[in-house]
């Protein structure tokens, strides 16, 4: 079974505070309990540990450090995690970008700047097994 919006435990993996503000306050808003924000593909697995499970990872591409690719490959080999979806949430936008997010793995692609309107249906979209791939 799939959890609802409100159900799903959510990382958000964003290192610009005000982009990581906006997602949360976004899927707070449409009414969701368990969302983490992380500044760190690092902090964010670590947390990740600790939660009873995670549904979902929406992950920025390009932050300092390691990135989102690097976050989808740690979730895609720990057992516990494996079964998380992971989406790209990233201004990366080109088509040499999305193809390698399809390519690599990822369960969706949502670009920046988000769709206010719209956003938090994507997730719930994305939660309830649907496909999003949004670049434009």
């Amino acid at each position: 079974m799939n959890p609802t919006l409100q159900d799903a435990h959510i990382l958000v993996v964003e290192d610009d505070p005000n982009a990581q503000l906006i997602t949360v306050d976004l899927l707070r808003l449409a009414g969701a309990k368990n969302c983490y924000p992380r500044k760190s593909v690092a902090a964010a697995l670590s947390f990740a540990q600790s939660l009873p499970r995670v549904d979902l990872f929406l992950v920025d591409i390009n932050m300092p450090g390691q990135s989102g690719y690097d976050l989808l490959q740690a979730v895609r080999q720990n057992p516990k995690l494996q079964h998380a979806k992971v989406v790209a949430v990233t201004a990366g936008t080109l088509d040499e970008d999305v193809s390698k997010a399809r390519e690599l793995g990822f369960d969706g692609f949502i670009s920046k700047p988000l769709k206010m309107a719209l956003f938090a249906k994507q997730v719930g979209q994305i939660l309830n097994g649907e496909t999003v791939w949004d670049w434009r």
